[in-house]
């Protein structure tokens, strides 16, 4: 369930909605490496913190890189705290649905793996607003790279 879920949905037809952001969009598995990892990161990050990523990393990756890469995650979720448009959702680190938020966020780190600034800072401005964007695109390559150092392959996707 994502998180800050609300226990019932208020409904004109009385079916149980997801709000706006959590709604399932597909599954993890369907992800590339990179961006599936992105995923698991930042529900961890959620629950855990910048340390417990690191953690994560760190069997990959030196510590120093491990670091950087979790300290790119923290700070991009905290931009994406201040600065979304509306709360970032997600969901329990261990469901295998993909929230639509999540997506955004996989494709956005996605893109920062492959250096792709233009796209970052396209698909940044959807969900930002506009004077985050550079930043959003800056960490989201940060972290992206990291992951592909910690050895993670990335597919392209279309």
């Amino acid at each position: 369930m994502p998180r800050d879920f609300p226990q019932d949905f208020p409904s004109d037809d009385s079916r149980r909605r997801a709000p706006i952001g959590g709604a399932p969009v597909g599954r993890i598995d369907d992800l590339g490496p990179i961006e599936a990892r992105a995923v698991r990161l930042l529900r961890l990050w959620c629950d855990s913190g910048t340390e417990a990523v690191a953690a994560r990393l760190t069997p990959d990756l030196d510590p120093a890189p491990a670091h950087a890469a979790a300290h790119a995650l923290d700070a991009l979720a905290r931009l994406c705290g201040a600065m979304g448009r509306r709360p970032l959702m997600r969901h329990a680190a261990d469901c295998a649905c993909l929230g639509a938020d999540e997506a955004w966020f996989a494709r956005l780190i996605g893109h920062g793996a492959e250096a792709a600034r233009e796209e970052a800072m396209m698909l940044a401005m959807a969900f930002l607003r506009a004077e985050a964007a550079g930043e959003a695109a800056h960490l989201a390559e940060a972290l992206g790279l990291g992951l592909r150092r910690a050895g993670i392959r990335g597919r392209r996707l279309h």
